[in-house]
């Protein structure tokens, strides 16, 4: 088996280079450089060719890659300071080689990319098939490069796998492979015993060499059923954790700086696609790696250490401080050593008639003037000017030295010249310098003109929903529950769900009946994740979500706690809390006064729906029930059995349907029913059941009972409970 990798090599590649040689395939590596460079441990063949040349075709015709691998975020040459101004070279090289994989019919064609698609704070784990929200200008280039791979497969048949690894992390080499948060703080922790850590940025990572091994085991698997894939631990974490597990590897004498300001950013993906596909689970954690990544730092303090703050002791300090004092002293013995060979190039050509006008001193203090600056220039000016009077007291007594006129001319000549060269070429460095801090300060405005254009052009949007979206106007939500009264009362709460999840946004929508005060029943869920909670809640033990109920207000999950909704509201009849409205997996931005003020008015209207439909099936008792007791007719079970199938169908919860085989209700000599007898059997029945489930008459004579959101299991335990009261039942299908 052979594979190309596009990309230039780093410490991720290096390692997907090593885990293919491994497993026995010959590796190819198209470095995307147009030079050579170094030869690469394990790889088969080196390319030194851009992504765009057109020589690559004649070099995948050769190597017949069983696999492409295009780098992509993890490609060196496109880090995040290049990521704009290589964004054309990069759309061009993976346009290049995806067309040239779809000719040359490779088998695969796998592309990296990294959580940077979602730069939007996120309150629950992201799934693979979420739209990406970039924020940055690299998330902007690594999500249309997604987007291009997708659609090309799409519409050329090229089977084609995109992988996002999660917020990467390694051992670093050295201080200039720091560039990831674990990395980051433990350097922190290694230089200053600070660590800055804020608790409101939230995020999940994964090892490289767990990363390497996961993207090897889905590129090289036979078949994949989707086209995009997470890569990740699954294991949250925030700043401040990982610095706690590095205080605790470093000892007490490092301090946490807490940092904790500003909005939460939450970047977790879900693998659990990943890990349900392939069985893929991360081995390494952030508990165990990021001591180890600090341990290193420890053992190799001469890497990590920045210039001029070594960690020897005092012998270290000392050496650092001498090879500085040094390195300033060069100058200055260059200067001296110069003066020397010019000192004696003067002795030499004083007498000569062809050198007779070239001053070997000035020419001297001009280039040390021109070379090092004003400093030197006037260092080389004295120097020269002792050198001068020295030689002429070989003919020449120091008062005539003193008296000549001559003398001062040329010493000011000496001075003027080397003083005014040498401030030239210092206002030069510095006119230079200041252009390169200007350029570099502008760009960080352009970047931060880019991340500010980027939220409001984000809140122009979402303003312009709420504003022109017709699908929240009070009309159209009036228009939705509306038709919630046209049918029977559970139908009103499962077309209540559709409402809900197609005003707000969301497919995660759950809805409780509450029973008391401490209990309520699941009554519809549209998704498992609605339905987390269970279907028994006791809302009393959620602090939160009591709190908020008991004022009438909308609980919002501030705390960004898993195990609770995203937002919930209760429905009230005449201050009596009747319904819970739950709702899961909102986006961040959408978590705003606007939304919880809608989901109050949804509430509301679904309230007045169902409370007019209960009114309206009370007035027709008579008609749905047997005279005398509320167990209901042949006709309105099977309505109920109806309506429940529906439900079923959509997934939004599940019933069991109990046949009761004894005692059977006698009928009377008008056709009708013996009165005893079901009056016997309600009261037995209604002691066993919950208030959420039915009793009704079939056609066949025997009375059947409809136990919502209940499966066999549950339906057994009801039986049981029923065989005690003298009961006896059977399971009917429900198909």
């Amino acid at each position: 088996m052979k594979v190309l990798i596009a990309g230039q090599y780093g410490v991720f590649l290096g390692q997907l280079i090593d885990i293919f040689h491994k497993e026995g395939w010959e590796v190819y590596l198209l470095t995307g450089e147009g030079r050579p460079s170094r030869r690469r441990r394990n790889v088969f063949e080196q390319y030194y060719f851009r992504y765009d040349s057109e020589s690559v075709r004649d070099i995948m015709d050769s190597a017949s890659p069983d696999l492409l691998l295009f780098a992509g975020a993890f490609d060196s040459a496109f880090r995040q300071e290049n990521a704009r101004r290589g964004s054309m070279l990069f759309l061009s090289g993976l346009t290049n080689l995806l067309m040239l994989a779809q000719l040359l019919k490779v088998p695969r064609f796998v592309y990296l990319s990294t959580h940077e698609v979602f730069g939007e704070s996120c309150l629950t784990p992201i799934r693979e098939d979420m739209p990406p929200s970039p924020v940055s200008s690299r998330g902007v280039l690594l999500e249309q490069g997604e987007s291009l791979v997708r659609r090309y497969g799409e519409s050329s048949g090229l089977d084609t796998v995109i992988l996002r690894l999660d917020h990467l992390y390694w051992m670093p080499k050295d201080r200039d492979d720091v560039c990831e948060t674990h990395a980051r703080l433990c350097l922190s922790a290694f230089q200053d015993n600070v660590i800055p850590a804020s608790a409101k940025q939230i995020f999940s990572a994964v090892y490289a060499a767990d990363a390497a091994f996961s993207v090897f085991q889905v590129a090289a698997a036979p078949t994949h059923r989707d086209a995009i894939y997470h890569i990740t631990s699954q294991e949250e974490e925030s700043e401040i954790d990982a610095a706690r597990v590095i205080r605790e590897a470093a000892g007490e004498k490092v301090l946490i700086k807490d940092n904790t300001v500003g909005l939460t950013q939450k970047t977790v993906l879900s693998g659990k696609l990943l890990e349900r596909e392939f069985g893929i689970r991360a081995r390494y954690s952030y508990r165990t790696q990021a001591p180890l990544i600090l341990r290193h730092m420890q053992r190799h303090p001469k890497r990590f250490a920045p210039r001029g703050r070594g960690r020897a002791g005092f012998f270290g300090r000392l050496w650092e401080r001498c090879r500085t004092t040094f390195w300033k002293l060069v100058p200055f013995a260059e200067n001296f050593l110069v003066f020397i060979a010019v000192f004696m190039i003067n002795n030499r050509t004083a007498d000569s008639d062809f050198v007779r006008y070239l001053d070997v001193f000035l020419l001297y203090v001009v280039l040390f003037a021109v070379f090092y600056g004003k400093r030197q220039g006037i260092v080389a000016a004295l120097l020269s000017v002792a050198g001068f009077l020295f030689r002429q007291n070989y003919y020449r007594q120091g008062i005539e030295i003193l008296m000549d006129y001559n003398t001062y001319i040329w010493i000011a000549q000496l001075f003027i010249v080397g003083m005014g060269v040498g401030h030239l070429r210092d206002s030069l460095n510095m006119v230079a310098e200041d252009k390169d801090e200007e350029i570099s300060f502008l760009t960080n405005q352009l970047d931060d003109v880019h991340a500010v254009n980027s939220s409001n052009l984000r809140v122009k949007n979402i303003l312009e929903d709420h504003i022109l979206n017709y699908d929240d106007s009070l009309g159209t939500l009036t228009y939705l529950v509306d038709q919630l009264g046209r049918f029977q009362k559970e139908d009103v709460l499962v077309r209540a769900a559709d409402a809900v999840a197609e005003v707000v946004g969301t497919k995660d929508v759950a809805i409780y009946k509450v029973s008391n005060a401490d209990y309520a029943r699941l009554l519809v869920s549209t998704t498992d994740r609605a339905r987390s909670l269970g279907k028994s809640l006791k809302y009393s033990a959620a602090e939160p979500i009591a709190a908020a109920l008991s004022r009438r207000e909308v609980f919002v999950n501030r705390s960004l706690r898993e195990d609770l909704p995203i937002m919930g509201c209760g429905l009230y009849a005449e201050e009596e809390l009747q319904y819970i409205l739950f709702i899961w997996n909102l986006p961040f931005e959408r978590v705003s006064l606007h939304e919880m003020d809608l989901l109050k008015v949804v509430g509301s209207l679904i309230q007045s729906a169902v409370t007019r439909e209960a009114q309206y099936q009370n007035a027709l008792q008579a008609e749905r029930c047997l005279p005398g007791v509320s167990i209901l007719n042949e006709e309105t079970l099977e309505e109920q059995l109806a309506a429940g199938r529906q439900a079923k169908e959509k997934e939004y919860f599940i019933y069991s349907l109990l046949r009761v085989v004894e005692p059977v209700p006698r009928r009377a000599p008008d056709g009708g029913w013996v009165q005893e007898d079901l009056l016997a059997a309600e009261h037995t029945l209604t002691r066993s059941i919950r208030d959420t489930d039915f009793i009704g008459m079939g056609r066949d004579g025997h009375l059947r009972v409809l136990v919502t959101n209940a499966g066999p299991e549950d339906a057994a335990i009801v039986m049981e409970r029923l065989r005690k009261q003298g009961i006896t039942c059977e399971l009917e299908t429900t198909d």
